[in-house]
């Protein structure tokens, strides 16, 4: 093999390597937003998680990369919860139970003063709040065990 051929061989492997690469489609959770995930959750009966997050939080950031991309909870999330990422410091707002709720109020309205936190609630049920940092295992036994008691 000549040195030229030898070097469009190499080049090709870089590029296809890289193709592929861009290719992969990587695990992600479907987001909704609260409204969405509200009025799906009055239609299907599954329950509804809800990332309370902010954009300086470090955990948050980790929780993103590490727990919400493995693909184990991706799997899990989309067959049995609807999904929601929540910054009390942005604007929004939403309806929930007959009430009137800004991002900021809601999140308050559960005693959350610390990030990440999870809430995890049912329309018609029970309601819970987890605060901090969770790997995927221990999100995960968090979301089986609250689907447990409100099924």
């Amino acid at each position: 093999m000549n040195k030229i051929s030898f070097i469009l061989l190499i080049g090709f492997a870089v590029v296809f390597s890289y193709s592929f690469k861009t290719l992969k489609v990587k695990d992600e959770i479907s987001w909704k937003s609260a409204e969405e995930a509200i009025a799906s959750s009055v239609k299907d009966g599954k329950p509804i998680f809800i990332d309370v997050y902010t954009d300086w939080c470090g955990w948050c950031k980790i929780l993103d990369k590490k727990t919400f991309q493995n693909s184990d909870v991706v799997d899990y999330v989309s067959e049995n919860y609807h999904a929601v990422k929540l910054n009390p410091e942005k604007d929004g707002s939403f309806q929930f139970k007959g009430k009137n709720y800004t991002n900021e109020s809601f999140a308050l309205s559960h005693d959350v003063n610390s990030y990440p936190a999870i809430i995890v609630i049912h329309p018609e049920g029970k309601e819970k709040v987890f605060v901090g940092y969770r790997d995927s295992k221990s999100f995960l036994e968090i979301l089986k065990k609250y689907k447990r008691q409100v099924d």
